[in-house]
C-alpha cells in the first residue's frame, strides 16, 4: 500500500508541508510520591496529492523523541523510563463523492518504544475510516473510526471527529489543531484578529504506549503515558509559506503508568496539572 502511495505521488504535483515542535512540560507532583516532567522534540512531513478531480492522497511521515525526568521518591524512585522515540507512517484516501460530502480511510505503522528497542518489537498497526459533510460553506462536520493495535494488549478502538466552523470571518471552531503532534487529537479555538497573526485555545487528548528496554523495573515491558492538554498558542504568519507559534498551558489528568510483559500491571500513579511551554513551526513547499 506504502509502495503504491509513493508512485502515485511521484507522478503527481505533490504539496509539501513540514511541521516541527519543542515543548517542555515542568516537573509535576506524583502521586504516590516523585516528580515527572517531559521534553518532547519532532516533527511531521506531509506529501499531499490531488490525483483526480475527485480523489486525493495523503502521505504522512511523523517522529517524536521524549525525554522523561522521573525523580524523587515512589515512582520517581522506579525510573520506569527515560527517553522514548516514536515514529508514525499513514496514508490517506479521501475520495469526493459530490460538492459536499466525501469518504477518507487508510492505514497507518506506528514503531515506539524505548532508545535502543528494536521496531520489531515496538511496531503496531492499524487504520481508520469516516466521511464529512458540508452543511453549508461555512460547517462541516464527520465522523469516523479508528482502530491501532497495542502492545500487550487488546486494539484500540478510538472516535475521529471533524469539525470545521466558521462562526464568523475572524473565528472558527476546527479539529485540525494547532498542536497536533505526536498521538494528539482534539479541537482549538481560533481568532484571526488580522492576516499576519492569529490566536488559539484549546483542549487536546495525549496517548501513547510503548515499549520498554531490557534495563529498568518493568524490564522488557510497557510504559503508557495519557494526559488532557489544555494550550493557549500565538501564531505568527510572516508569508504564505511560513507558521511560528508559542504555545503554553497545562496538561491536565496526566497518568502514568509501567506494564510487565505479558500485560500484568505493575505501577502507575496520575500527576498535578503540569505546566507548559513550547514552540511549533511550519513550512510549506
Amino acid at each position: 500500500m506504502y509502495l503504491l502511495a509513493a508512485a502515485i505521488l511521484a507522478a503527481t504535483p505533490v504539496d509539501v508541508t513540514l511541521d516541527t515542535h519543542f515543548i517542555h512540560q515542568f516537573d509535576s507532583s506524583l502521586d504516590g510520591g516523585g516528580d515527572v516532567a517531559v521534553d518532547r522534540l519532532g516533527g511531521q512531513l506531509r506529501l499531499d496529492a490531488e490525483v483526480t478531480s475527485e480523489d486525493s492522497f495523503l502521505l504522512r511521515f511523523g517522529f517524536e523523541h521524549d525525554a522523561w525526568d522521573f525523580t524523587g521518591t515512589g515512582l520517581g524512585t522506579l525510573d520506569p523510563w527515560s527517553d522514548v522515540e516514536t515514529v508514525d507512517i499513514a496514508f490517506q484516501w479521501t475520495h469526493q463523492t459530490d460538492d459536499r460530502t466525501q469518504f477518507f480511510g487508510g492505514p497507518v505503522v506506528r514503531w515506539s518504544g524505548e532508545s535502543g528497542v528494536s521496531a520489531s518489537d515496538s511496531v503496531v498497526v492499524g487504520g481508520m475510516i469516516g466521511l464529512a459533510h458540508s452543511i453549508n460553506k461555512d460547517l462541516t462536520l464527520g465522523a469516523g473510526v479508528g482502530v491501532l493495535g497495542q502492545l500487550e494488549d487488546s486494539d484500540r478502538f478510538y472516535p475521529i471527529i471533524v469539525v470545521n466552523w466558521n462562526i464568523t470571518d475572524q473565528l472558527r471552531l476546527t479539529s485540525d489543531i494547532t498542536t497536533r503532534f505526536g498521538s494528539r487529537t482534539g479541537g482549538e479555538l481560533v481568532w484571526t484578529p488580522r492576516k499576519d497573526w492569529s490566536l488559539g485555545v484549546g483542549l487536546a487528548y495525549e496517548y501513547n504506549r510503548f515499549r520498554l528496554d531490557g534495563d529498568g523495573f518493568a524490564s522488557g515491558g510497557v510504559g503508557e503515558a495519557t494526559s488532557w492538554p489544555l494550550f493557549f498558542r500565538a501564531t505568527w504568519h510572516p508569508s504564505d509559506s511560513v507558521d511560528v507559534s508559542l504555545l503554553t498551558g497545562l496538561s491536565l489528568g496526566g497518568h502514568v503508568k509501567a506494564i510487565a510483559a505479558g500485560g500484568a500491571p505493575l505501577q502507575g500513579a496520575d500527576y498535578d496539572p503540569a505546566g507548559g511551554i513550547g514552540l511549533v513551526a511550519r513550512f510549506r513547499f
